[in-house]
């Protein structure tokens, strides 16, 4: 409040962006600072200026480019928060009322070259290596950690499967070919609505949905915020419905 013009950027224009993250918002304040040297003081800090970026305004608010802003944040953040982040700012909109994307994985990768070299670049590369446009919540960004972290071959994403029964086609979050085995991460917030009646509603189409799906895959599992929390009922569900571990088990900071 008492400076004259803040430039937001890293979490705090995240934030403004509504953008998630995995962990816990820091209680401070991030602005750009005038300098490669920077700054921290009681409840603001101040992170080092690498090049010129750019500088635009959303809500009477300045803050950097979505581009250096997600890169600030890869500096400064795990890399479960800044894929959160980078992953929800690159979904691609598959409904008609989804967002646009805020930026593409070429203008990033685009900015980073740019920026170079700056300290954490090996933290932004780690982070775009794994990108993707086709993660539809945070969940589904933490369970690709944790297929990563416990060395579970790689799935397809948002894979597509006719459900000629009903009549409609599924998009399933995770799809492994190899093993014809499929799984959901889905938060409870949808059988949670107020409009009681509606909520029975979704729960009917959603059963009848899964059946389909267990009828059309040789396995078929879903999970929540706290199994994936928890991790082991998770890994136990993967090893169930017998996907492979095809990677070297790899934890990121």
């Amino acid at each position: 409040m008492t400076l004259e013009r803040p430039i937001f950027t890293s979490y705090s224009a995240a934030a403004v962006l509504g953008l998630p993250i995995i962990g816990r918002w820091p209680d401070d304040v991030v602005l750009l600072g005038a300098t490669r040297n920077g700054h921290r003081r009681r409840g603001v800090v101040e992170v080092s200026r690498i090049g010129e970026p750019a500088i635009v305004e959303v809500g009477g608010i300045l803050m950097t480019s979505i581009e250096y802003t997600l890169i600030q944040l890869c500096r400064a953040a795990p890399v479960a928060d800044a894929l959160a982040a980078v992953d929800a700012a690159l979904r691609a909109p598959r409904h008609p009322k989804d967002r646009p994307a805020l930026t593409t994985i070429e203008r990033l990768r685009a900015e980073h070259e740019r920026m170079l070299p700056y300290r954490g670049s090996r933290r932004t590369e780690a982070v775009l290596e794994r990108a993707t446009d086709r993660c539809d919540s945070v969940l589904e960004t933490a369970s690709r950690l944790l297929f990563e972290r416990h060395g579970f071959a790689e799935p397809e994403l948002q894979h597509s499967l006719y459900l000629d029964e009903l009549g409609i086609t599924a998009q399933v979050d995770f799809f492994w070919r190899d093993v014809e085995a499929g799984a959901e991460a889905d938060g409870r917030g949808k059988y949670r609505r107020a409009d009681i009646a509606e909520s029975a509603e979704t729960v009917i189409a959603e059963k009848d949905r899964e059946n389909a799906l267990r009828r059309r895959l040789r396995a078929f599992d879903r999970w929540d915020w706290r199994d994936c929390r928890a991790e082991t009922p998770v890994v136990r569900r993967l090893d169930a419905m017998g996907v492979p571990r095809t990677r070297r088990p790899r934890s990121l900071g």
